[in-house]
């Protein structure tokens, strides 16, 4: 089954916790602290892997955890890392955030990773807060969480050229002239409901990969016909061959198939505008059909001069007899070799990460209550003052004092003064309430 659309929520493992031990060994009754630190939590990452060709392992399941981090052990043993989870995905594959539409990552080479979601940093066991004036501290650090995400995953083929035109126009008998790949091929619209890729190969050193792309119909770009779907497989295709389907022309003129190669054109550049300034290389199809009808040879022939004055190149083609294949094929080889030129010259890094440790966001404080002997009550969130609280037990007399030396030094007690806060009132940070003291 093709799946080229998939969403996913991930998330990286938390830090294991810091513990607070002491050495008691025989001979050594102060021994000193020997907390462990935690370990760190496992990513989640993608990498791009040629042998996978659709996102349909990914798409069985909707989250993927990281494995957390194990706690500290006595003795400064540091507890071990958490396990990280690789999901291979096509090459091709761009990643967004499903909440905000901004896109991460656009994974077009085999081996290429994405970092989607980090794990978190382990805590400090209780031997990294020994300093001259407090030999035994009787705290230690938590880990922190692990990022999480919404990732929405959508497939867009890599292909060198992309066969385009309306349905039952003779793309996949096109693609199955001129490569091994097999598509369904019938004589009904819509026959083809995914797109095929094929390779062609011309001779040892001239081949390339082409794309039959399911017909696309007025209103595409609007998402008629699945025409997101299928437009999207387009973009990345530097060069089109658009057929026509000659057959059109019997018993009439050429004007339903001059308007057909027309709103295929206006599809394309309601999608993207930039598309239709690729190399376009028109193929007019079945021309056996029409061998013999002067008027329709004749209809053929007025086409033909219209689109040329286009600026685009033009053959007459059989993909059922493979009547004027070879020319159309090398024609094709001159703008494949010149965008792939230009693709050389790009660089584009081997390990994507965009999950970087974000700043601190400013620290925030209202008030939200006012009693009538004075007190207050207050929210604080953000800054400083919100991660350190969330790193320590404030449950612990040791880490709380600790804590607030951290927040003497760093000015934020300066900055709760400063907002009214009173030695009394009750400042929330989250899940945590305490009472601001001097």
């Amino acid at each position: 089954m093709f799946i080229d659309e998939a969403t996913i929520e991930v998330k990286g493992g938390d830090g294991g916790e810091g513990i607070v031990a002491f050495r008691r060994e025989k001979y050594m009754p102060f021994g000193g602290p020997s907390g462990g630190d935690g370990g760190r939590g496992g990513d989640v990452t993608l990498i791009a892997n040629h042998h996978v060709k659709t996102l349909i392992d990914v798409s069985r399941k909707r989250h993927y955890n990281a494995r957390r981090g194990a706690h500290g052990e006595g003795g400064k043993r540091k507890g071990p890392d958490g396990e990280s989870i690789t999901l291979l995905v096509p090459v091709g594959t761009q990643v967004t955030d499903a909440d905000t539409g901004e896109l991460l990552a656009d994974l077009v080479e085999a081996e290429q990773r994405f970092i989607a979601a980090r794990g978190g940093i382990g805590g400090q066991g209780n031997p990294r807060f020994v300093t001259s004036s407090r030999q035994a501290p009787r705290y230690a650090e938590k880990g922190m969480k692990g990022e999480e995400r919404k990732l929405k995953l959508s497939l867009k083929l890599l292909a060198d050229v992309a066969l385009i035109g309306l349905p039952n126009a003779g793309k996949s008998t096109l693609i199955s002239a001129i490569s091994a790949a097999r598509p369904k091929i019938a004589d009904y619209p819509f026959t083809t409901l995914i797109p095929n890729l094929g390779v062609v190969r011309l001779d040892a050193e001239n081949q390339f990969v082409a794309a039959d792309i399911p017909g696309l119909i007025r209103g595409a770009h609007k998402g008629s016909g699945l025409g997101h779907q299928f437009l999207k497989h387009i973009e990345r295709a530097p060069v089109f061959i658009h057929l026509l389907d000659a057959t059109m022309v019997l018993g009439s003129t050429y004007t339903p198939l001059w308007r057909a190669f027309n709103s295929i054109n206006r599809e394309l550049k309601l999608w993207n505008a930039d598309l239709v300034q690729r190399p376009q290389i028109v193929a007019i199809n079945k021309i056996d059909v029409i061998e013999g009808d002067e008027d329709a040879r004749a209809q053929i022939d007025m086409l033909r001069r219209k689109i040329e004055a286009r600026g685009c190149t033009v053959f007459e083609i059989s993909a059922a007899t493979s009547a004027n294949l070879q020319p159309l094929l090398w024609r094709v080889v001159e703008p494949v070799k010149a965008a792939r030129e230009e693709a050389a010259g790009v660089e584009r890094p081997v390990e994507i990460e965009v999950t970087r440790v974000a700043p601190d966001k400013p620290l925030r404080i209202k008030e939200i209550a006012r009693f009538a002997d004075g007190m207050s009550e207050w929210e604080a969130e953000g800054g400083v003052l919100e991660r350190l609280i969330e790193r320590f037990d404030m449950n612990n007399i040791d880490a709380v004092m600790h804590v607030h030396r951290m927040f003497e030094k760093m000015g934020v007690l300066d900055q709760l003064r400063s907002a009214g806060i009173k030695p009394g009132d009750l400042v929330h940070v989250g899940d945590i309430a305490f009472e601001f003291e001097e």
